[in-house]
């Protein structure tokens, strides 16, 4: 058994967050619901190289896409690039971290609009902070926690290819390697183990190992493109193909 995880190419968002965090503004993303949110040119570009990659390493039983639009082009893109067709099931349990009242907002938006939510969350932490009509880390645990029973049971001895968003990578990676909260945050602070778009993480099944079978991390965030379509940051800490 294989689960290969994707995060999808950049989006428009992705490049609007940026850019508003930088200049100090307080919102972002403009009136387009986050789940609607494309692709940026280099995120398709991103897909391409990635998806490329992929076909020459694998053979995949099933995708399983975020139902997203940025999840999407991306599932589609990297289809193409493989000879056969993969089997597609659309599974909400990995679409993207919902925001609440505090989606769209920047950290500086965030202390202005919402200071009491500004302050629990100092308080709190960034993972067991859950905003208003929100969800927690722990939260998105949960129904990453029951995909992951649904492909362990019903694709055993098979490859899947997930294609997600950055949490659910995390939250991957904190269920399958047992990581406490302090390890997780300790890997989402470090931008050098940064989840970059359309990076592969993958984990294979191995019986042999010392304590019983169990999924093994083959690779974390490995990108598989230039730096002509990486982020400056991507360059600068990931190994660019």
């Amino acid at each position: 058994m294989q689960i290969v995880l994707v995060r999808h190419g950049e989006s428009e968002r992705n490049i609007h967050k940026e850019i508003a965090e930088a200049q100090g503004e307080l919102v972002y993303g403009g009136d387009i619901r986050d789940v609607d949110v494309p692709l940026t040119e280099r995120g398709r570009a991103q897909a391409v190289a990635t998806g490329k990659a992929l076909s020459k390493m694998f053979q995949f039983d099933r995708m399983f896409v975020s139902p997203y639009v940025r999840t999407h082009q991306t599932a589609d893109i990297v289809r193409q690039q493989f000879a056969s067709a993969i089997p597609q099931t659309v599974e909400e349990r990995i679409r993207e971290i919902e925001f609440g009242t505090l989606d769209g907002l920047t950290k500086a938006g965030i202390n202005t609009h919402y200071p009491s939510e500004w302050e629990r969350k100092q308080r709190l932490g960034k993972y067991w902070y859950r905003p208003p009509g929100g969800e927690s880390y722990p939260d998105v645990a949960l129904r990453v926690h029951s995909f992951l029973g649904t492909i362990t049971r019903e694709y055993s001895q098979r490859s899947v290819l997930v294609i997600c968003h950055a949490v659910i990578v995390l939250l991957f990676r904190k269920l399958i390697e047992r990581l406490s909260d302090a390890e997780l945050l300790g890997i989402d602070g470090d931008i050098a183990q940064d989840v970059w778009n359309c990076s592969v993480s993958h984990y294979e099944f191995d019986a042999g190992v010392e304590g019983g079978a169990k999924l093994i991390a083959r690779c974390h965030s490995e990108v598989h493109y230039g730096a002509d379509i990486a982020s400056e940051d991507c360059q600068k800490y990931a190994i660019i193909a």
